[in-house]
């Protein structure tokens, strides 16, 4: 979303081409520092040695953290956690909300807002200030209040809570979701031809406010669930979100 707003100013007034150089020059600079400056971390199972401490040893010392060879199963075992309901449920769920809270927007945003109020180039990238300040929110505010959550639980039981009382939060996130989108969507078409109105872009962010308290609660609680290869559920998780996303907007 940042790049939208960042590079709504750049296409507008240096033009379009400046979009693929800007973005080839970051990408190359960041590869450069990258190897310098982002050392390896790695978790192995079982392992107690420190192997990450020590400014030499993440920064000046090119080698693998695990000598183990890479196998074919090591790319394809994230897929076994079909298998597992605790993690395909949110993952689901996750994909279900991200296609509506993020990728449904941002693909509608260009196509009704820019027709309907007849926007520039920059104007248009200005319109998804509106998700970038409701996703920042939903992403400090929904990681403490699930925290909280559980640690109140924590409390009150005196005893580690179950990983499914965390999925309550889960529901604000939807119903802000479900709101958002519906607000964004009405306020467009009743919107009076080339006036702009601040209404739509209000509905974004709560859209995306939600989404991101969705995505917290959900990924946290599919970890939880199988600490012992928190990996493989990240991976799994994005691979779904990624193909649902994909495909939605063929709808």
């Amino acid at each position: 979303m940042l790049g939208a707003l960042i590079f709504g100013f750049v296409a507008n007034r240096a033009g379009y081409r400046w979009i693929f150089w800007v973005l080839a020059i970051t990408n190359g600079v960041q590869f450069i520092l990258y190897i310098f400056f982002g050392p390896e971390t790695r978790y192995i199972g079982g392992s107690t040695d420190d192997t990450s401490s020590g400014f030499k040893a993440q920064y000046l010392s090119f080698r693998r953290i695990d000598p183990t060879p890479l196998t074919f199963k090591e790319f394809v075992h994230p897929l076994t956690m079909f298998k597992r309901p605790s993690v395909v449920v949110p993952a689901v769920v996750y994909a279900m909300v991200f296609l509506f809270g993020s990728v449904m927007i941002t693909v509608e945003v260009p196509q009704l807002l820019q027709e309907k109020f007849a926007l520039n180039t920059e104007q248009l990238g200005l319109q998804f200030i509106g998700v970038i300040i409701g996703t920042v929110l939903g992403e400090q505010i929904g990681g403490s209040i699930s925290d909280y959550w559980m640690n109140r639980r924590a409390r009150r039981i005196r005893k580690a809570p179950e990983p499914e009382f965390r999925l309550w939060l889960s529901y604000p996130g939807i119903i802000l979701t479900i709101i958002g989108v519906i607000v964004f969507l009405v306020c467009t078409q009743q919107a009076p031809e080339g006036h702009w109105t601040v209404k739509p872009i209000v509905g974004t962010g709560v859209a995306a406010f939600g989404n991101q308290v969705v995505t917290t609660v959900m990924v946290t609680y599919a970890v939880d669930c199988h600490p012992d290869d928190p990996g493989s559920v990240g991976v799994f998780i994005t691979f779904v979100r990624q193909i649902w996303g994909f495909i939605g907007p063929f709808w």
